[in-house]
């Protein structure tokens, strides 16, 4: 039950090992920059939706409302916040005011969300014209359960575990914890713990289930000083590097037996 020595904030990320059935819930990419109000009226974004209708061709509109005191008054704001699916309905764009995010819970590796990522942000930059980057955010969510997560301490980390991986482990009915770490560019937050049945952290990501898991949600972002000119940053760089990141760090957390448990070939 070795686990790696590697850095996993600094030393680059070790070689991918394919899994067969990997343990990922849902994978999102976020980019966000200065509101652009326009983008709250249909016939301003029928253009961008012109631009991507081939890949994700249907569409809907959800209102993220947010309620604010204001001189001990409160204010409810609702922003619209677009969604346009795939025919699966395993990918999903998500584009408000401001930011543009896509989402998926059939993950198939980076190259295929690098040129994913690349091609909505071509289709946005064309279409709606944002000038500045605010944030750019790469977040994984693994989950374990069933015959897997009875036997969870043979395969993660006991930093990562806590409670569950104890002698009073049989006590616990829930349990969650959350670090954030710095590397030279980039920031990583790690949200983990154990779920009862029919609980969720984050049911976008992971929904739900009627059954007892564990989760890993591994968020790795840079959020800029100053803005940085939309035109010329370099996206598939720097989505591959946070991906990277995550990566590392996900391969920290777990060992050889658990790549062999989940398919991989070590």
């Amino acid at each position: 039950m070795t686990f790696s020595t590697h850095n996993p904030f600094t030393d680059p990320a070790p070689n991918s090992v394919s899994l067969v059935a990997p343990p990922l819930s849902g994978v999102l990419v976020q980019i966000s920059f200065p509101e652009i109000l326009s983008i709250a009226d249909k016939y301003y974004v029928g253009e961008f939706q012109d631009r991507i209708r081939s890949e994700y061709p249907f569409n809907l509109l959800n209102q993220n409302v947010t309620i604010k005191s204001l001189n001990e008054t409160p204010s409810l704001t609702q922003t619209p916040n677009w969604r346009f699916f795939d025919e699966s309905r395993y990918w999903r764009v998500s584009l408000s005011t401001s930011f543009l995010a896509i989402e998926t819970r059939k993950y198939s590796g980076r190259e295929n969300l690098i040129q994913r990522v690349t091609d909505l942000v071509d289709a946005l930059f064309t279409t709606v014209k944002p000038e500045f980057l605010t944030r750019l955010g790469v977040r994984y969510v693994d989950r374990m359960h069933g015959k897997p997560l009875e036997n969870i301490v043979d395969y993660v980390r006991p930093e990562v575990l806590g409670m569950i991986s104890s002698d009073l482990s049989k006590h616990v009915n829930q349990a969650s914890s959350e670090f954030m770490a710095e590397t030279d560019y980039e920031s990583l937050i790690a949200r983990f713990g154990y779920m009862p049945p029919n609980q969720t952290h984050n049911p976008e990501l992971m929904p739900a289930i009627d059954i007892p898991s564990w989760y890993l949600d591994t968020d790795v972002f840079h959020a800029f000083d100053q803005p940085v000119e939309f035109a010329n940053f370099n996206f598939p760089t720097k989505v591959l590097t946070f991906a990277s990141r995550a990566y590392s760090f996900f391969r920290w957390v777990v060992n050889d037996d658990f790549l062999q448990l989940y398919g991989g070939e070590v």
